[in-house]
């Protein structure tokens, strides 16, 4: 019993933690995007932040299809 809420307490911190990452990303590809449409060259730390935040997305989603499946498991 423990063990399932510990995975679900888990899935839920790195849920919160997506949604963050997921924020920043998405200043910085408005950032981007208005560069475009400026016509003007992107930043260079905006591209950066982007990667670096698409990057933390994927390694966490990865973590919370296991920690889910882990889950699931223990539910079944």
């Amino acid at each position: 019993m423990s063990l399932k809420k510990d995975l679900a307490k888990e899935i839920n911190i790195i849920e919160k933690e997506m949604q963050e990452l997921e924020n920043k990303r998405s200043r910085s590809m408005a950032a981007l995007m208005e560069s475009l449409i400026s016509n003007n060259e992107p930043q260079e730390t905006e591209m950066q932040f982007f990667r670096q935040y698409s990057a933390e997305i994927e390694v966490k989603r990865e973590n919370l299809i296991e920690l889910t499946k882990q889950l699931q498991s223990l539910v079944d």
